[in-house]
């Protein structure tokens, strides 16, 4: 929103949604819909399996993994199955992809030309070599079946309409990206401060903040009249040692997962040997506490365990993690990755009914678990 605020992207063409209907989930995460003016992921299974609020029976994924990206990957293996049609646009083979009756070949960021966004600046991202093989851009793709639902004249056909559509009103031209040198980068606004007392933040143009009251908000006015608190409120979370005192005797450990690692890029990478060779393993971080208690010695095969499942990973016993909690890698379950990747999808012990009850998403942290060696 930050990058949208100071680079005027063109809201003239843009595709507005059916209104004889209500996007998916927007019955349970009203707030979200407002912002985001989208149906929400995490129902989409009910849409799928239940017809509720409608059926939904073909699905395009692009450039997405499902399956590794979401808590009950079987509640969405048999959501892909229940489909009558689902295309996958991809680089790679994805656990997605398994189930899709068409897969298309994406082309990388070099066989396309596009643009970058920094701030009030605009970079050219020129194409620098031909698409392989039968390869195309995402939007490309996009296009062709905007094209068949008689939206061809809401949408860009080339890489100039593109960023003709994208530049429109800023007073900068496909050209002149073109005819910087390499790597520069074009102001397209001037950076403005204090952006409220001129009414750049509102869109009716008056000064103030984007509130209901124009006021910079301490209590939300929005939050209140959608039935949630004004104020933020501590809560404790609902599968947590304090809440579920009768799962912590089972589960004594607080589970995390996401944190970044250096060699991959969430489900990605675990078929590249280079960057396997900086951790060919899906580790869970241990404290040397929690690690003695259970046997568990540094490097040893272990099982994480949830309410859901439990999940094969390596121990990493180290100091840099609090005693009672651990952090499980996420990104496995790729079909193309070595086989511990492979074998490891964190998230087969996340909770698809754990969500924060304002934006719908689900808590990927502060669960609960136990580690046992294997």
């Amino acid at each position: 929103h930050m990058a949208d605020a100071e680079f005027p992207i063109n809201e003239s063409r843009r595709l507005e949604p059916p209104t004889a209907v209500d996007p998916i989930g927007k019955d349970k995460y009203p707030l979200y819909h407002l912002y985001r003016k989208e149906a929400h992921a995490t129902e989409l299974p009910r849409a799928i399996l239940d017809g509720d609020p409608y059926p939904v029976r073909a699905l395009v994924i692009v450039g997405a993994s499902i399956l590794t990206a979401f808590p009950a990957p079987e509640q969405w293996r048999r959501s892909f199955e229940a489909l009558d049609f689902l295309v996958v646009v991809d680089r790679f083979l994805t656990a997605d992809a398994l189930y899709a009756d068409i897969v298309l070949p994406a082309s990388t960021q070099f066989e396309a030309e596009t643009y970058s966004v920094y701030g009030s600046n605009v970079q050219l991202r020129p194409r620098i070599m031909s698409p392989l093989g039968e390869a195309k851009p995402d939007w490309e793709i996009i296009a062709a079946l905007v094209d068949k639902l008689g939206y061809d004249h809401l949408f860009p056909r080339s890489s100039h309409e593109m960023l003709s559509w994208a530049l429109d009103g800023t007073g900068v031209t496909p050209e002149q990206l073109r005819n910087l040198p390499a790597g520069v980068t074009r102001t397209v606004t001037p950076q403005r401060y204090r952006k409220w007392e001129i009414g750049l933040l509102r869109p009716d143009g008056n000064p103030g903040f984007n509130t209901p009251t124009g006021k910079f908000e301490i209590a939300s006015t929005i939050l209140a009249r959608y039935g949630y608190d004004a104020l933020p409120v501590y809560t404790e979370p609902i599968e947590g040692p304090l809440a579920a005192p009768q799962m912590t005797a089972r589960y004594p450990l607080v589970f995390n997962s996401g944190a970044r690692i250096q060699s991959d890029f969430r489900s990605q990478h675990h078929n590249i040997e280079g960057l396997l060779r900086l951790q060919p393993y899906p580790l869970v971080w241990l404290h040397p506490y929690d690690a003695k208690a259970r046997g568990i010695e540094d490097g040893d095969a272990v099982w994480v365990e949830t309410a859901r499942g439990r999940v094969p990973y390596t121990a990493r016993v180290t100091d840099d993690i609090v005693p009672g909690v651990i952090e499980a890698n996420a990104g496995g379950g790729s079909p193309i990755a070595t086989a511990p990747w492979r074998e490891c999808n964190v998230n087969e012990l996340t909770d698809p009914d754990n969500r924060d009850p304002i934006s719908g998403f689900p808590v990927y942290k502060a669960l609960l678990c136990e580690v046992t060696k294997a």
